[in-house]
């Protein structure tokens, strides 16, 4: 009987203390999309903490589909891993991504945005890198180099772009 309690009781702090773990809550009921967009900020002791993720912003349409999540790094990671968000849109089968680089990796690769869209077999179409403008690019006009990829993911050719999407030739 002293064992079947004690589990009882084992069981019930490890349901708890995971449940205790995030704290979920609806922040909209009637968002963008016309279902429920929801905020989890995810405490030290969770899982998705320990893997990098301090909070997440999910939104849904009325349907429950998922639209767009936003992904918030812990500051660990972010320093590790060189992006402080990301934004993934999806659009029926197919899903776009976006990763905003913190200070120090904008500094060191010369962007801070990345988007990148994947085709329905989550497969990358094309990744777009928005420039700072104190790069050479940068300087000469470029707002954002546009890279596009094959069926077989090999790079098939780039583009450079200004704020309006007309290309600037480099020379």
């Amino acid at each position: 009987m002293r064992r079947i309690f004690f589990c009882f009781i084992l069981l019930f702090l490890g349901t708890y203390g995971t449940a205790a773990a995030e704290a979920e809550r609806v922040i909209f009921e009637n968002n963008e999309y016309g279902g429920v967009t929801k905020e989890i900020i995810y405490s030290e002791d969770d899982a998705h903490f320990q893997k990098g993720m301090y909070k997440v912003i999910a939104s849904y349409d009325k349907d429950g589909n998922k639209k767009k999540m936003e992904v918030y790094a812990t500051a660990g990671y972010s320093e590790k891993k060189g992006w402080y968000k990301k934004v993934i849109y999806y659009w029926g089968r197919k899903k776009v991504s976006e990763a905003y680089s913190t200070d120090a990796d904008s500094t060191k690769y010369g962007f801070s945005r990345m988007v990148s869209y994947f085709d329905k077999n989550n497969r990358l179409e094309k990744r777009e890198y928005y420039l700072n403008e104190d790069t050479e690019a940068g300087k000469l006009g470029v707002y954002k180099r546009v890279v596009h990829y094959d069926s077989k993911g090999k790079i098939d050719y780039v583009q450079d772009l200004d704020r309006l999407d007309n290309p600037v030739l480099i020379e």
